[in-house]
């Protein structure tokens, strides 16, 4: 623990959990999150992943490009596992049929927030499933046995103790043709890289999931180069199948 941190860097990486802990013992951490984003967003206005002013990293296409690669069609169903304000899912719903997109978040105000931005004639149009990550959402889409589900941006702010949460979540909604594809950043170690950020490694990630559901074959393929901290994009593709089938 470093005191030379500027004292809001030090409140926010060190002190800032612990005290929201002990106001809210009974309360999942990924309430912790959505409260940290909901008072930035109420506080200055705004946050580049969540709400009106929420920009992609790259294309607003990025997501819909890479599912495409993998084979998603018209007529498949697709969750978005964290889809915040849908700032990549939006392009996911255009392509696909009505009532075929799965919007999956932690909070109702984060899924609102993706309705204003969508728009009323597009959600008319191709009706959205937008659910509150809970047990009763999660048994509703895994009853659906969805072709594709995405995860990005997602797993690098879920903290080491709940990781295994996390993935039997998304594993949980898997039928033998699903195939989910997790976004994160990559390094040789788990790495903090700031207070609501981690790194993982593909060993770290691949034994997670194995010990989940040893059945379950897992790929990566590169989306970045390394860079000077050490650190590379990557996605992971969990599937059933064999590769290219």
């Amino acid at each position: 623990m470093s005191l030379s941190l500027p004292v809001d860097e030090f409140y926010r990486r060190w002190l800032r959990y612990p005290l929201w802990r002990l106001a809210n013992p009974l309360a999942p951490y990924e309430r912790f999150y959505a409260d940290v984003v909901l008072k930035r967003l109420r506080r200055i206005g705004h946050h580049d992943a969540i709400g009106a002013s929420a920009r992609p990293i790259r294309a607003s296409t990025e997501l819909l490009d890479i599912m495409t690669t993998h084979g998603l069609q018209p007529g498949h169903t697709f969750v978005d596992y964290g889809c915040g304000s849908l700032r990549l899912g939006k392009a996911v719903l255009e392509y696909l049929a009505p009532h075929d997109f799965f919007g999956l978040d932690v909070t109702a105000k984060f899924l609102e927030l993706g309705r204003q931005f969508i728009g009323a004639e597009l959600e008319r149009e191709k009706q959205p499933n937008l659910l509150v990550i809970l047990p009763a959402a999660l048994r509703q889409v895994a009853q659906v046995k969805p072709d594709y589900i995405g995860s990005w941006h997602v797993c690098s702010k879920v903290p080491t103790r709940e990781l295994t949460r996390y993935f039997a979540s998304i594993i949980g909604l898997m039928g033998d043709r699903s195939q989910a594809f997790i976004q994160f950043p990559c390094s040789t170690e788990r790495r903090r890289l700031n207070h609501l950020n981690w790194t993982l490694s593909k060993p770290e990630l691949r034994e997670i999931v194995t010990a989940i559901d040893p059945r379950l074959r897992v790929d990566f393929v590169a989306m970045s180069e390394t860079n000077a901290r050490g650190v590379s994009e990557v996605y992971a593709r969990l599937s059933y199948r064999r590769a290219g089938r």
